[in-house]
This record gives structure tokens, sequence and C-alpha cells, in this order.
């Protein structure tokens, strides 16, 4: 079983792969038949190869993703991340504020993952 300080510094490496763009290393922090629903209300991306296909497809969707990590709040197996997404397009882009939650299997895997965010509270970014 994963150890509370395990979970964090996952959660961390997420955020770090993700935000260096890094395919390869953000699928190797997933199980193969991990399942995450991003965002929650909508079919999962399931496996690598959905997993794999969710990063393409965002990072189509902007010239740059940012995530901003405020906290991370480990219980157990589990960990909320309270985050900030920064979507930069050309001279712009939006913030949208998000709560991402992951589980960690014994293997030390992303094995379940839930992001909530609401497109409607979206906001510019401002120099």
């Amino acid at each position: 079983m994963p150890t509370p300080e395990e979970v964090k510094a996952l959660a961390e490496a997420y955020i770090a792969a993700s935000n260096a763009n890094d395919k390869d290393a953000v699928l190797a922090l997933f199980a193969p038949d991990a399942v995450w629903f991003d965002p929650v209300g909508q079919p999962p991306h399931v496996g690598h190869q959905g997993v794999g296909e969710f990063f393409d497809q965002t990072r189509a969707l902007a010239d740059r993703i940012e995530m901003k990590l405020n906290d991370v709040i480990v219980c157990g197996t589990e960990a909320a991340m309270v985050l900030e997404i920064h979507a930069v397009m050309g001279d712009g882009g939006m913030i949208m504020d998000c709560v991402e939650t992951l589980t960690v299997d014994d293997n030390r895997k992303i094995s379940g993952m839930k992001a909530y965010w609401d497109m409607s509270r979206a906001r510019p970014i401002t120099s």
C-alpha cells in the first residue's frame, strides 16, 4: 500500500509531467487499466490508450496548458488536488479553477482520476 507521502509525490509528478508536456511521463504514472473522468459526467478515458488520446486532444486545443497546483490533500491512497488550469492561446487564453482527485493502486500508479471544473467559470488570462 502506498504511503501518504508517495501519493502526494505521485500527484506532484503528474502535474510536473503534464506541465512539461511529456506525454510518456504522464502515461508512466497511470496503471494500464486506469479510468479517468475529465470532466466528471462525461465518458471516461480508459487505459493508457484513452489517457494518451485525451492528452493529445487537450494539447490540440491550446498553445500551452499549465496547471498551477495550490494544494494536495491526501487521505489514505487518494488525493485531491486544488489547482488552476491555464490554457494559453496566442496572446491570451483562459484560467479554470479545478479540483482533481486521484486514487493510487498498490503498484504506486494512478488507477482512477476525476476532474471537476466548470467552463462557465473560466476567466481570461490577464497580464
